[in-house]
């Protein structure tokens, strides 16, 4: 089994253009904002997943 090919210890970067990832990227800020890390990492790993589906990234 292999990991990911992908640092999961930095938050994934938004494809400029894409109102999924603007959405996925305003839900992170506004966590953040109020120290709700489990919602940024949340975040995090739905854009992950949008990524890879609709960006193959």
């Amino acid at each position: 089994m292999t990991g990911p090919t992908y640092d999961v210890s930095r938050s994934p970067v938004p494809v400029d253009g894409c109102e999924a990832c603007r959405e996925f990227d305003a839900r992170r800020h506004a966590a953040r904002a109020v120290f709700d890390h489990s919602a940024v990492s949340d975040a995090n790993v739905r854009m992950r997943a949008h990524l890879r589906q609709e960006h193959g990234g």
